[in-house]
């Protein structure tokens, strides 16, 4: 088969991705737009050997469950992936890649929790948007195209906090003001509890003179408190250029203050970080009181409400600047009861170097990123926690890692799956383990 050749298949699966699945004599092709149960005339991209990727040209016959995308850049912005099908059979999607991810490990949970999931619009308050500056000086912001490194302009996110949202009418206007000869490489907009920030990677610093017409300009761009982070280069770290002095903040539950910066890692879903957080302390056992350890703990996310249950909470992270923005979020806080450590998880050996955490345990946390926690699982079958919650935004590596447990005598008590992110195809579970 040649290249761009026009195919017609009916799909009967999604992919990990969302692109629907479907066969033509045992080939299997991979469709991006096409859902479950439908008949689909497509156009190959792509011809592997055992594989081939193509796009929906039309639909003869359609699937019950799909409905009219809201936003007029789907399909070719690539920050979403699924609006095109009913939202609540999104979920039910997200919760079969996890129980298929674990069925295919041989690992079965004893119950499933009902999805956690909320508003499917206007709930990301963190963003990073791709930037070019034309020839004729005008600015392109947006998402890069799905499989290629095209920008796709966006006029509106229907999936960003409405704050951030409103900023890209008038952010590229907006960086016209910068001088001809600094290139704007990526913008990240979080919306925080107290105020939005714009923080922009550069080639260059900003001249004072520079600066100042910049940092004066910037309040316009929103009626909510704005701060001005920049930083050179992938390799940099942001600075805040305005003359405010309040950080960021987020409310965690508790009557807690979560701070943090820009380019530090947050749940971008703050309504579901909150149900997961709260879910997070009604798995763990009553009758627990004693040491926590939360690894990948980030600046306290998880920590810090683990605070309120355990008499002692250690948390391990490989980044000095998270590990200092925990310390400083428990001494804000009034915490007295937790400790932060740096060690790279991605080290077999490496928590057995921090000898504060005691020999008994009670619980571990552990929210990796998407590769996992392979390295550290041996330390935590030998740990003796009597529980162990696991965070999971990738279920393979999850499954993967769940073996180790189970082959420790722990068994896997509750399994479900939180709606982070809704009209994409990312997939977060939480899981408790227990001896």
């Amino acid at each position: 088969m040649v290249k761009q050749q026009i195919l017609n298949c009916d799909i009967v699966d999604l992919l990990h991705d969302g692109r629907g699945v479907g066969r033509i004599k045992g080939k299997a092709y991979f469709v991006e737009g096409a859902l479950p149960g439908e008949s689909v005339e497509f156009q190959v991209s792509n011809e592997k050997r055992n594989y081939a990727e193509g796009r929906v040209r039309s639909i003869s016959v359609a699937s019950e469950h799909r409905v009219e995308p809201d936003c007029k850049h789907f399909s070719r912005c690539g920050g979403c992936s699924l609006q095109h099908l009913e939202h609540q059979k999104q979920i039910e999607f997200k919760k079969n890649q996890v129980l298929n991810s674990f069925e295919r490990a041989n690992v079965k949970p004893e119950s499933l929790r009902t999805p956690l999931s909320g508003s499917q619009w206007g709930y990301r308050r963190r963003a990073r948007l791709a930037v070019q500056r034309t020839r004729d000086g005008q600015f392109i912001i947006g998402f890069r195209n799905s499989g290629s490194r095209r920008i796709e302009p966006i006029t509106e996110c229907l999936v960003l906090d409405k704050p951030l949202a409103a900023l890209l009418a008038v952010l590229p206007q907006w960086l016209k003001l910068l001088p001809v000869d600094i290139a704007i490489f990526e913008i990240e907009l979080v919306s925080a509890d107290n105020a939005i920030a714009i923080a922009l990677e550069a080639s260059r610093r900003l001249k004072d003179d520079e600066l100042t017409v910049i940092a004066k300009s910037i309040q316009s761009l929103s009626e909510k408190s704005l701060q001005l982070w920049w930083k050179v280069g992938k390799n940099g770290q942001f600075r805040r250029l305005d003359e405010g002095a309040e950080q960021l903040y987020l409310k965690l539950s508790g009557n807690l203050k979560f701070c943090f910066e820009p380019g530090q890692f947050i749940q971008v879903n703050g309504d579901i970080n909150t149900k997961m957080v709260d879910q997070m302390l009604q798995l763990v056992s009553p009758t627990s009181s004693g040491v926590a350890v939360d690894l990948f703990c980030g600046a306290g996310n998880l920590s810090l409400p683990l605070t309120k249950q355990f008499d002692q909470v250690i948390g391990v992270e490989g980044l000095d600047s998270l590990v200092a923005g925990a310390a400083k979020n428990a001494l804000d806080n009034e915490i007295t009861n937790a400790q932060f450590f740096i060690a790279d998880l991605t080290q077999k050996n490496s928590l057995n170097q921090i000898k504060k955490i005691p020999k008994s345990l009670d619980l571990v946390v552990l929210d990796p990123p998407r590769s996992g926690a392979l390295d550290v699982m041996p330390w935590i079958t030998k740990s003796g926690a009597k529980q162990v919650i696991y965070i999971s935004c990738h279920p393979s590596t999850m499954a993967r890692d769940a073996k180790y447990l189970l082959d420790a005598g722990y068994k896997i008590k509750d399994l479900g799956v939180l709606d982070m992110f809704p009209h994409t195809a990312h997939v977060e579970a939480m899981a408790l383990f227990e001896k």
